[in-house]
């Protein structure tokens, strides 16, 4: 519904809920739409109609009014389509944590979901559908209220992450011990995940489901990739329609979309349901190099030649202007405070010849150890140069120039600025992202620290030496946009690129030429991204739910073909790009995955044909 009220015109600053009275017509055109594409169950444009979301808007005193007219809505949508179709009636999250670690009592939370039931009930809906809940303490105060008012079937999700745990800490085998206790009739996951993380999700829980307590899922459309001040979701009807065919496989007996799904995606799932084939595009044909290794060392020096103040340069940046390949190897926090393994593993990556590790700043909005004390573990216990990912999705202005600040004092001086994951889509649904600025203001802020000014251009009392780097995804959507953008990254003050993982040569020469087309050359080296993909499954999921990541057909299909020998297969993949990308790149960043063993063999190799004699 969300995705639907956007497309249309609608701010994700309204509340979607009140147009059930101020535009039914709007919310009606939108329940027309899905059932013309085979929807067997529609929900009402309730789910955030409480109480408590609705005083954020201030409307807390119309629950009543907002509620009955959404399921008056598809109430006349039914009798309009004349379609055997359900009504189920919508029941989101109240938006803030419970006690102890919110201020919402367990009882005002109860009384809140009650009078939202209660009012779905007065209009006439057929079950009820609570979803979107990451805390089992609150779903169990949602079951309870509205079997403390009707009998109605009740539909229960919640969101799992990939690890098959609900954000409360409880696996699937917990969640639905509890939610069958609290009579729900049937319970599943929902949001959160795509597809293909989802599908291993709902396996684990089909173990539990019975004839009269059975499992539903309705995945995201992939993750969302930022455009601008919107979020786009990446997964295709098609995409949808393959795990449709799946989820029915393992016993699925209720199947719908969450996030970013349209009438398209319902579409291509119902011809499922009717036997019907997704269809697969063609990929587009690559296209020659152009650009030489020898050309970017001269632009590089003549770039860093502009730079007379005598400020120290790190040992990346002293590498790259030396013209030697650079090698690093992508890391993620710990998710403790226990850090024995991680650092051994840094060790591992330094004893096989990376020239550096880069750390993640939360990827995919999952909350891991803050990255520059993980960089500084691994610097002071390992000694090797690390990058430093940083985002101002978590912080705002004086956040931000506070944090790098801290982090140059102790010796962090490689920044790869990027703009952050949608926080709504990780660990914490209800947290929501600053972006005060975005990934090209946090440049400038640290080219401004580097003259020794802040984000206001004040003086201060000593200079910065950040060695700063931006994101560029050469399989970008919009590749006129992210162009633009890497444009104005550079002029900015950005001195070094390292890419999103690349799988197609033809699509990163046509990035760099028409780079080059628009703006010239590009002046500052390039650490181009490699991923080691070990199945077809992995490939699949990555292609279809994860945002700027693009692998071609022929790709996907040496792997489907590989089979168990998948893993030997991507590494093949991965060197034979590299060969083809080696010419025109300072640099390759791996993103190994945590699958630390493929670096023993890749290094080397490209070590062998980037060593000059």
């Amino acid at each position: 519904m969300g995705t639907e009220l956007y497309a249309r015109g609608i701010s994700y600053e309204r509340c979607f809920e009140h147009l059930n009275l101020t535009n039914p017509e709007l919310i009606k055109s939108i329940h027309l739409d899905y059932v013309a594409a085979g929807a067997q169950i529609i929900e009402t444009n309730t789910f955030g109609a409480n109480r408590y979301r609705l005083a954020e808007h201030g409307l807390e005193n119309q629950v009543v009014e907002i509620n009955r007219a959404g399921a008056k809505i598809a109430r006349d949508v039914r009798d309009l389509s004349e379609q055997p179709i359900f009504l189920a009636g919508n029941i989101g999250p109240l938006g803030s944590p419970l006690a102890p670690i919110g201020n919402i009592q367990p009882a005002d939370a109860r009384a809140a979901f009650a009078e939202q039931t209660e009012a779905l009930l007065q209009s006439g809906v057929d079950l009820l559908i609570i979803e979107t809940m990451s805390d089992l303490a609150e779903m169990r105060e949602a079951l309870m209220a509205v079997r403390s008012v009707t009998d109605l079937p009740v539909v229960a999700l919640m969101t799992f992450g990939e690890d098959g745990t609900i954000i409360s800490g409880e696996d699937a085998h917990a969640v639905a011990s509890t939610l069958r206790d609290l009579g729900a009739n049937v319970f599943g996951v929902n949001c959160a995940l795509g597809p293909a993380s989802m599908f291993d999700v709902a396996k684990s829980m089909c173990k539990y489901s019975t004839e009269d307590f059975f499992v539903a899922v309705q995945p995201n459309a992939g993750l969302p990739r930022r455009v601008g001040n919107r979020f786009i979701y990446v997964a295709t009807p098609e995409y949808f329609a393959e795990y449709t065919r799946r989820f029915l496989g393992i016993g699925i007996r209720l199947i719908g979309g969450c996030c970013g799904t349209t009438p398209r995606h319902i579409a291509a799932m119902h011809e499922v349901l009717s036997e019907l084939a997704p269809t697969i595009s063609p990929e587009a044909d690559a296209q020659s190099n152009t650009t030489t290794l020898e050309a970017l060392r001269e632009r590089m020096q003549e770039n860093a030649a502009q730079n007379t103040e005598e400020q120290p340069v790190t040992q990346l940046a002293a590498r790259l202007q030396e013209g030697r390949f650079v090698i690093s190897i992508e890391m993620s926090p710990p998710r403790s405070v226990k850090f024995t393994r991680f650092l051994q593993n840094a060790t591992f990556i330094h004893e096989s010849g990376a020239d550096t590790i880069n750390i993640t700043d939360n990827a995919m909005a999952r909350v891991r150890m803050n990255n520059v004390a993980a960089a500084r573990l691994i610097q002071h216990n390992v000694g090797i140069e690390t990058i430093v990912h940083f985002t101002p999705r978590d912080r705002n202005l004086m956040a931000v120039q506070s944090d790098v600040i801290g982090a140059y004092a102790t010796e962090i001086r490689n920044i790869l600025a990027v703009t952050g994951d949608p926080p709504s889509h990780g660990d914490f649904p209800n947290s929501t992202g600053i972006w005060d600025v975005d990934s090209i203001g946090l440049i400038s802020i640290l080219n401004n620290l580097n003259k020794g000014l802040d984000g206001n251009r004040r003086k201060l009392a000593a200079s910065t030496s950040f060695f700063i780097g931006c994101a560029a995804n050469p399989a970008a959507t919009d590749l006129e946009l992210e162009l633009e953008r890497l444009q104005r990254k550079i002029t900015g003050g950005a001195q070094y690129i390292m890419t999103q993982p690349v799988f197609d040569a033809g699509t990163f020469m046509h990035f760099i030429n028409k780079y080059q087309d628009l703006y010239g050359e590009i002046s500052i080296p390039i650490l181009v991204g490699l991923q080691p993909l070990h199945s077809y499954q992995q490939a699949e999921k990555f292609h279809n739910e994860v945002p700027g990541i693009v692998i071609p057909e022929e790709i996907r299909n040496r792997l489907r073909q590989a089979g168990e020998a998948g893993g030997a297969v991507g590494l093949e993949i991965i060197k034979e790009l590299f060969d083809k990308l080696q010419p025109v790149v300072q640099g390759a960043y791996i993103m190994p995955l945590d699958r630390f063993e493929l670096i023993s063999e890749l290094i080397p190799y490209i070590r062998q044909r980037t060593t000059r004699q």
